[in-house]
């Protein structure tokens, strides 16, 4: 009898965590010493199990309280408190009670073993809800970092019999215990994963288009339902499967990386955006490619390699060739980081910190042709980057993007100032709210300071949904346009556009500004298509013009902008050959006069770098 209450409570002591060696020694020899002794302690074992799976909760303590009130019935149960406490007596008492409670413990845990047997000739469940996440051992010893909102289920027989097979919905971490001869396999209502013994992060969640796989150490096979192909992972690697199309997507990824995403891991905060931009940036175009990434939280900003295979299903993804972040500087106000290629440009957003200026300038001429822009800062970071560049006279040519959300241009969001510097041939759509050649918004509410815009201009046509401008989408809070021009045709399909503006939140300055371009909107203006309210605090416009070929506007149109009271206006004028609403106007300057004045105004602020208007 007390050989029996002694290995009762090294069994306990055991599914607590809590054995010594030399119980754990003994342990072992009694249960070796017979197969009833080992049948006995799998039951046990397997309905400790039960009790901590069925609530997917692993603490030592509170799998411990379980399991007394489950297998050895106890009608009162102290909480882990007062158990801390009272170690010691409770084991006493236990050693005690174990003599009575032995043969009641193996008849429930055979009770218990037969109801969980047939519970796992259907499914053990493990599930997290909204801001919880636990971590569950499975029967071969396989870790699982489960994240909220998922499931995991699992029938224990088939892992008995070494068909190691689980069911899984939700975002996990899985350390794979190796066993060669049994791969770990998981489905998911869209995909399989065949393993050995490995370490990955996957992602699968219901209804999701992106599932994403990322492979820290050993080697995976993916299948996709959708086509069943099969894709061959090594270490390192990390595949976007899109469940719509099933377009599959792998890239190899750096140490550094792979470490970065780890800890990411163990913070509970996953991106489930990474590569959101991919496949519009290689869809369709087998071959070799040279993309920029850099919204994704795991991946590094710059120019990427990319092998695309003839079925646009896989691709291969390696740094572009260029080691040097910067040309120099450290991204303070008197050592700006220094552009002087366009991987270059393409490193900015890696080494943009939230609530910090960090400073650039140009130190030569960037061409993006081919290069589909991701803007620098929009609501993936709540606005939170602030950024200064000085382009010191040079130009930024074929800016490209086509935005599916929001903020359509270079910057997306500009908190901070940004000066000298032209962008030629802009090719910018948008579907979303707010673009412009140089921001979809100037300033935001996140941003004390004041936005400056100063000596710059733009070429090339700008089409979105809403708030569209030839440099400014929207301007989002206090802000000065200085000496700035743009000969952009723009476009809004559903709301504002404007030559310079298209819509204004917040009090601004404009100073020895024009546009140039043709604007088309539901209201529309030859600088600024409107968005004043009565309590929008008072502007400043000083030495302006609009000298649109056509503003036409389906609701309303304005030769410059709309007015409220208490703006300071003077020197404002338009050209003769201005329309509205089909309609030309004749109280504008004379053509020689337009010319006149735009040339002097380019040849003032960008000399030879633009061409002069022929007379």
């Amino acid at each position: 009898m007390k050989e029996n209450q002694d290995i009762t409570l090294n069994i306990i002591d055991y599914l607590t965590g809590e054995i010594s060696q030399a119980d754990a020694d003994a342990l072992a020899q009694w249960v070796m010493a017979s197969e009833e002794n080992a049948r006995q302690f799998v039951r046990m074992k397997e309905a400790w199990m039960g009790s901590s799976i069925i609530e997917h909760a692993y603490d030592g303590e509170a799998a411990f309280l379980r399991f007394k009130r489950r297998v050895l019935k106890r009608s009162i149960v102290p909480n882990a408190t007062w158990m801390q406490r009272h170690r010691s007596g409770v084991r006493q008492a236990m050693l005690w009670a174990a003599a009575i409670l032995f043969p009641i413990l193996l008849t429930c845990t055979t009770i218990m073993y037969y109801n969980l047997s047939s519970l796992s000739e259907g499914e053990m469940v493990a599930s997290t809800v909204a801001g919880e996440t636990t971590t569950l051992q499975l029967p071969d010893g396989t870790q699982v970092m489960l994240k909220e909102n998922s499931v995991l289920t699992y029938v224990a027989s088939d892992f008995a019999r070494g068909n190691r097979s689980i069911k899984f919905q939700g975002s996990a971490y899985f350390t794979v215990t190796s066993d060669a001869s049994h791969p770990f396999q998981i489905t998911t209502e869209k995909e399989q994963v065949r393993v050995l013994g490995t370490e990955f992060f996957l992602i699968s969640e219901k209804g999701s288009q992106k599932d994403i796989l990322s492979l820290d150490k050993g080697v995976v096979e993916f299948t996709d339902h959708k086509t069943g192909k099969v894709v061959h992972m090594e270490t390192g690697d990390e595949l976007v499967y899109n469940t719509v199309t099933g377009n599959t997507y792998c890239r190899p990824r750096s140490g550094d990386e792979v470490k970065l995403a780890q800890e990411t891991y163990k913070n509970n905060s996953v991106s489930h955006s990474v590569y959101a931009e991919l496949e519009q940036l290689v869809s369709d175009r087998a071959g070799s490619h040279t993309i920029q990434l850099n919204v994704s939280k795991g991946l590094k900003a710059g120019l990427y390699q990319v092998e695309i295979d003839p079925e646009c299903a896989i691709a291969r993804f390696t740094p572009a060739p260029d080691t040097a972040r910067f040309s120099s500087g450290d991204g303070s106000k008197e050592h700006p980081y220094a552009i002087s290629n366009v991987r270059q440009m393409c490193n900015m957003k890696s080494v943009l910190t939230p609530y910090k200026m960090t400073y650039f300038c140009l130190t030569s001429d960037i061409d993006l042709q081919g290069i589909e822009w991701v803007p620098l800062n929009d609501r993936a970071d709540e606005y939170s980057l602030w950024i200064t560049l000085n382009g010191n006279g040079h130009v930024i040519r074929n800016l490209t993007t086509s935005r599916t959300s929001y903020y359509g241009s270079f910057f997306g969001v500009l908190c901070g100032e940004c000066k000298n510097v032209g962008f030629e041939n802009v090719n910018i759509n948008c579907s979303g709210y707010g673009a412009g050649a140089v921001a979809g918004y100037l300033g935001h509410s996140a941003y004390p300071g004041v936005s400056v815009l100063e000596n710059c201009y733009a070429t090339g046509k700008i089409s979105g949904q809403c708030y569209v401008g030839g440099l400014i989408g929207n301007i989002g809070s206090k802000s000065v346009l200085r000496n700035c021009y743009s000969a952009v045709d723009v476009n809004s399909s559903n709301s504002y556009a404007g030559g310079l503006v298209g819509k204004v939140r917040a009090p601004y300055v404009m100073e020895g500004c024009y546009s140039s371009g043709s604007v088309v909107g539901q209201f529309a203006g030859g600088l600024v298509g409107g968005g004043q309210q009565k309590s929008t605090p008072h502007s400043r416009i000083h030495d302006v013009m609009a000298i649109n070929p056509y503003v036409s506007g389906s609701r309303q149109s304005y030769a410059v902008m709309p007015i409220i009271d208490g703006d300071t206006i003077s020197h404002m004028s338009h050209s003769s050959n201005l329309y509205l609403n089909g309609k030309r106007t004749g109280d504008g300057l004379s053509d020689k006069e337009v010319r006149e004045r735009l040339n002097n105004l380019r040849n003032v602020w960008y000399g030879s770098k633009v061409g002069r208007i022929a007379e």
